[in-house]
């Protein structure tokens, strides 16, 4: 079942992180929710507007029916594609949430040793 789209969707993320690497644009999110069962994605929406430079994506969140625990789960949410686009927003919806995309192209790697 999908959370209602009249309602504010529920779950509290943090840690957003928009990456831009060769020929992909990477997004990565820290998620909370109140109860097991919950999952959260990350889609490319189908509206792009009028920057070529802005990506823009929809949060998802489903949950299960019937009873779930009350226990805090947290989920990594991981969103990628293939591109060579040149992104320079991600925006989030529906929280209207804009990220600064991190150029990493001509970065070392992340686990590269140090000298």
């Amino acid at each position: 079942m999908e959370a209602s789209e009249d309602q504010p969707l529920p779950g509290k993320c943090r840690d957003w992180k928009a990456l831009l690497g060769p020929g992909v644009v990477v997004v990565d999110v820290w998620a909370t929710f109140p109860s097991a069962g919950w999952q959260m994605e990350l889609r490319k929406a189908e509206e792009q507007g009028d920057d070529p430079e802005e990506l823009i994506l929809e949060r998802v969140v489903t949950f299960p029916e019937g009873y779930q625990p009350p226990v805090v789960r947290g989920i990594d949410v991981h969103w990628e594609e293939q591109s060579d686009i040149e992104y320079r927003t991600v925006r989030v919806l529906p929280d209207d949430l804009t990220l600064e995309v991190l150029d990493r192209r001509n970065a070392p790697p992340l686990n590269a040793d140090k000298a």
